[in-house]
């Protein structure tokens, strides 16, 4: 069986600013260094010792604060991947959030969800689901139980190419996962049935 812990970063300073997060590259709170410094024990009571395993992680330096703190003290390889960042919110990256909300472009009710861009320079939600695609399709090959640690919304399109949903049916898909949360993602070994074991723990 091989399973995925999926992580998603700690309490990061925008969020408690009320800044638009996305590629803001911004740091772990105090608070936030707290939560990723509870992460082994937890983890480990999940059935995964991170001595034991590789850690990819966001390059984004909250998602790789968060996965540094976890593999502190251990010799436990850590790969940082870009494809693992949150959505990029382009030029509003940074903004204060209630500004964001007033000038950002929602989809209309019967528009391409897929390749909207809410704002200039922003991501689609196609653009995110093909580098994470591309991700899961590459380590699900490998033979042993690894960690990732990304970011939440990020983390949505994560279990649904581990689960093999189209990217075409992407459009409305979303999973709330709280800061420093916790996703076991199985596969079985005779069906090769992908499993949500567990979400947002």
């Amino acid at each position: 069986m091989k399973r995925i812990c999926l992580i998603t970063h700690c309490e990061a300073t925008h969020t408690v600013d009320g800044r638009v997060g996305g590629w803001f590259d911004s740091d772990l709170t105090v608070k936030g260094k707290q939560q990723a410094s509870l992460l082994p024990s937890k983890i480990r009571e999940l059935g995964f010792d991170v001595q034991n395993l590789t850690v990819y992680s966001s390059d984004l330096k909250r998602a790789a604060q968060t996965a540094q703190i976890l593999t502190n003290g251990t010799n436990t390889p850590l790969i940082l991947d870009q494809r693992l960042r949150e959505m990029s919110f382009g030029t509003h990256g940074g903004m204060v959030q209630s500004e964001h909300n007033k000038i950002m472009i929602p989809v209309s009710p019967n528009g391409n969800r897929l390749d909207h861009r809410i704002c200039k320079g922003a991501e689609t939600r196609r653009n995110v689901a093909e580098r994470i695609c591309q991700f899961v399709d590459e380590i699900i090959e490998l033979e042993k139980d690894i960690i990732v640690v990304t970011h939440g919304f990020a983390a949505t399109f994560f279990i649904a190419a581990f689960q093999k949903i189209d990217i075409s049916s992407m459009g409305y898909i979303n999973y709330r996962l709280n800061p420093g949360s916790i996703s076991i993602l199985e596969e079985d070994n005779i069906f090769k049935s992908r499993v949500i074991k567990l979400l947002n723990g």
